[in-house]
């Protein structure tokens, strides 16, 4: 879905401070992610969002407060007998909104710094390690996402060292180190590294493949008698192509102790002692066109559930679909209906599901045909209703009071290069 586009104005702003005006001449890439909204609520005041305390997915159409944008440069150093080299930076802005001009003073705008690495490859002539590359730096690692509901529900992103594209027989390897919480540490900080293996591009039917991540987690510090955790992490992915026009993916991931968590592992993996915690999560997504009938869509499912040490349970459950139909090429009608619920066997509310189910229906223009289409222009109209336990929680800022229901709307713009 992202193009390569040769160097635009906005590209050699960012990519004069970064190499010589030679250096730029060819092969510069700009990839890039935007959305911007405004509404408001049934009850007054500016749009409101979503989503359920305990939930992990939000349901993203008709339901995005923030503007937020995300840019990419890769720059080539060129080639010399076989050998290359690529920087790559990462830059993301997201403001509220709240005036025509935003700083970072008061906390209205955030600049967000997510890759910043050098990679290089053709160092090992040919065999096995033919098409091998190294890096070093912060980066995007094993990313997967359901984009319906901006749910990352793996990625080992972060600082670290690897090497990538193995061949090992039917099967491409990779090893990477990555760490948490920075450099230049206090002696008694502990902080937590992280040591991975991937196997990946692995044919196992037609139209289909296997991969999975291995993770080693483990607590390190300098102090002496300071408690340090550990765990491991495992992803396993079957992604099918050529179904119903589109494609499915079925994930597991399974934790254990320091491993034992949500989306935010390992990627955000704090530290800590969590003797004998375990977790599971299973999620499922689905895209389906089909050429002529002008349908076309998504679809996701979720479930998971986390056990401390001490046997309390956390379980989180998630179903949701966005069909499109186009009209014209141009002009289309998306739908999106999402389920979340969430529930826990301690606290306030222990054994009671907090439940929220959010309806979406947006006319869009867009670009071409089809779900994946951008950019893309739209308004929309949505509506949500929840349970007590949810409401507790202070669903939506509390605009809608003692309510178990609430509608918003406005006006959204997409697009992604």
């Amino acid at each position: 879905m992202r193009k390569t586009f040769k160097p635009l104005p906005i590209v050699l702003a960012l990519g004069a401070a970064l190499a010589a005006p030679a250096v730029l001449a060819d092969g510069l890439e700009y990839h890039g992610y935007v959305r911007a909204q405004a509404g408001g609520t049934s009850e007054g005041g500016n749009l409101q969002c979503f989503q359920e305390n305990g939930g992990r997915a939000k349901y993203r159409l008709g339901n995005e407060c923030d503007n937020f944008s995300e840019h990419s440069v890769a720059l080539p150093f060129g080639d010399a007998n076989g050998v290359w080299y690529k920087y790559k930076l990462t830059l993301a802005i997201q403001n509220q909104g709240k005036q025509d001009a935003e700083s970072t003073n008061g906390g209205a705008m955030n600049w967000q710094h997510r890759e910043n690495y050098i990679s290089a490859g053709g160092f090992f002539g040919r065999g096995f390690m033919e098409n091998a590359s190294l890096w070093v730096g912060q980066r995007f690692y094993n990313r997967h996402d359901v984009h319906m509901n901006d749910f990352y529900y793996w990625g080992n992103s972060g600082t670290g060292a690897g090497i990538e594209e193995v061949q090992a027989g039917p099967v491409k390897l990779a090893f990477a180190y990555l760490q948490n919480q920075g450099n230049a540490n206090a002696a008694n900080d502990v902080v937590n590294k992280r040591y991975s293996v991937r196997f990946y591009d692995i044919d196992v039917n037609p139209g289909g493949k296997f991969e999975g991540e291995y993770v080693h987690l483990m607590d390190s510090t300098a102090a002496d008698g300071v408690t340090k955790g550990s765990g491991d992490m495992l992803f396993l992915q079957h992604t099918q192509g050529g179904l119903l026009g589109g494609f499915n993916k079925v994930a597991v991931v399974l934790g254990r102790e320091q491993g034992a968590g949500w989306e935010w592992l390992p990627t955000y993996a704090g530290t800590g002692d969590q003797n004998g915690a375990k977790a599971w999560r299973v999620h499922e997504q689905l895209s389906f066109a089909f050429p002529g009938s002008g349908w076309s869509g998504t679809a996701t499912a979720h479930y998971g559930k986390y056990k401390n040490g001490g046997g309390q349970t956390w379980s989180w459950a998630s179903i949701g679909v966005r069909p499109v139909y186009n009209f014209t090429k141009n002009f289309s009608l998306a739908t999106e209906l999402g389920h979340d619920e969430a529930k826990a066997t301690w606290g306030a509310d222990a054994g009671k599901a907090s439940k929220l189910d959010k309806l979406t229906i947006a006319p869009q223009l867009a670009l071409s045909e089809g779900v994946w289409s951008r950019p893309v222009l739209r308004a929309f109209i949505t509506h949500a209703r929840w349970n007590d336990v949810a409401r507790n929680y202070g669903i939506a800022n509390g605009v809608f009071g003692t309510k178990n229901s609430g509608t918003t709307f406005g006006v959204q713009a997409e697009a992604w290069w």
